[in-house]
């Protein structure tokens, strides 16, 4: 990862003419760092005769390292990426099923040599989407552990990086709240707040927040700008944005808002009903509820750039790496059998 990462930032320095993602988050990462923390939201003169930041906290704040260290950011990016792989890795146990085993490494080395090796990826030299990226593998490692105070702060942490987890987060609650887990219940709420307090409360205030929530919905005049100038996003990209085309950007925008809400709802409560009502137990709920949501999500967004198509196939990388290892664990009878054998 070093190695192709450092031909990346050679090959293509930071210019906001190739995309202006990094760029911007530089600055705001600068001035968080000068500690004008008032000024990070700031309007930047220098970029496109005036742009005015956009990114949420959690996307841009871990660049705010690397800007300290006075290195390239694309280094965060980049190890953003080598932890997420490496989660992948060491809850992977190659001894269970090798068939298996074999597909899978295949599989995540082809994820792996097509980011760091094909100029059509884009992620390493122009994206900031390893931080996205890492914070949902969080999320899911979160869930895995059924660690509800790491839950909580980690869906903050999604939540403040990209909007796509915004349906979950109420069917979750509702699902907890189904399922009488009060604790649980709390545990999340008491860190989701926590960790929005600090990294929006407490170093921005209030005033960023209506920004936030007017953000997507300056998302239909983006589109719009997007298939005007470069409607070559939509054909060679995925999702359903294509089908729609430039005349019902709207109803693909309202059909998204729907969607990412009403379908993990409608799944958890129907789960919640088959494990009650029907006596069969249905476990990791939330964890298929997040996929789900992520599957409609970036089916229906707005505008569907490749390298945002990423984080989906991570959180995958990760259940599928515990789910081959955890195929002959906690077994009794097939343990039970084994030590027999062995004597």
């Amino acid at each position: 990862m070093c190695h192709f990462g450092w031909q990346f930032m050679d090959d293509a320095p930071l210019n906001y003419h190739d995309a202006d993602m990094l760029p911007i988050i530089k600055i705001m990462s600068h001035r968080f760092v000068e500690g004008h923390w008032a000024k990070v939201y700031d309007t930047i003169p220098n970029i496109w005769q005036g742009v005015k930041p956009i990114y949420l906290p959690a996307m841009w704040l871990p660049f705010s390292f690397a800007e300290w260290l006075n290195i390239d950011i694309r280094w965060i990016t980049i190890l953003a990426l080598f932890l997420a792989f490496s989660i992948a890795i060491l809850l992977w146990d190659p001894f269970t099923s090798k068939r298996l085993s074999l597909t899978y490494k295949i599989a995540v080395f082809m994820l792996f040599w097509w980011l760091f090796t094909n100029d059509s990826a884009g992620l390493v030299p122009y994206t900031e989407e390893g931080v996205v990226i890492i914070n949902y593998v969080w999320l899911t490692i979160a869930l895995l552990s059924e660690n509800y105070l790491l839950i909580g702060a980690a869906a903050c942490l999604c939540l403040l990086s990209r909007y796509a987890l915004v349906g979950w987060l109420p069917a979750m609650l509702i699902l907890l709240y189904v399922q009488r887990k009060r604790k649980q219940w709390l545990h999340l709420k008491i860190s989701g707040i926590a960790c929005f307090a600090l990294l929006v409360l407490l170093p921005f205030g209030w005033t960023i927040i209506k920004n936030f929530i007017t953000l997507p919905g300056a998302y239909i005049d983006f589109a719009a700008r997007v298939w005007k100038d470069g409607p070559q996003v939509f054909a060679i990209s995925l999702g359903f944005a294509k089908f729609f085309g430039p005349a019902h950007i709207t109803l693909q925008h309202y059909v998204l808002i729907t969607l990412s809400f009403a379908v993990p709802m409608i799944f958890v409560l129907v789960c919640a009903w088959i494990n009650y009502k029907k006596g069969i137990i249905l476990h990791n709920i939330p964890l298929a509820a997040l996929k789900l949501t992520l599957v409609i999500f970036y089916t229906f967004i707005d505008v569907p750039y490749l390298y945002l198509y990423y984080t989906s196939p991570f959180i995958s990388c990760v259940l599928v790496s515990y789910w081959l290892s955890y195929r002959k664990k906690d077994k009794p009878e097939e343990q039970s059998i084994a030590q027999a054998t062995a004597v």
